[in-house]
């Protein structure tokens, strides 16, 4: 399995990141619900409280090999409430689901504002 940061989607005061995972393998897997998700500064230490789930879960998503699945992160754009923006972000940590190995990726200019930190459920495609 490998993990990659989809395109950035910003629109009316939410900003949208597509975390995706491809089946690198040579057998079938599935994903089921959320991953776990936290941001993490330059020295690995966690900024803030990990991502919280937002909405439902869908069916599991069988991967055949070479296939993607995508959740996404959802964050408010600065200055839309009151609370602050956390700190900047180095890396992205990701645990699949029902995985117990992370994963880590470039925050890519990624943060959580406004108090909301979230990530959506597994769903087919690329798209988060």
């Amino acid at each position: 399995m490998t993990l990659a940061a989809g395109r950035v989607d910003v629109g009316a005061g939410n900003v949208y990141l597509p975390l995706v995972f491809t089946n690198k393998g040579s057998t079938t897997c599935t994903l089921t619900g959320y991953p776990g998700v936290s941001l993490l500064d330059s020295t690995d230490a966690a900024i803030g409280a990990p991502a919280t789930r937002r909405g439902p879960t869908h069916s599991p998503i069988t991967l055949p090999p070479g296939g993607s699945a995508s959740a996404a992160l959802h964050t408010l754009n600065e200055g839309m409430t009151d609370t602050p923006c956390r700190g900047a972000a180095a890396r992205i940590r990701v645990y699949p689901p029902d995985s117990f190995d992370a994963m880590k990726i470039s925050a890519r200019s990624f943060r959580a504002c406004g108090g909301v930190f979230e990530v959506e459920a597994m769903r087919s495609g690329t798209g988060g």
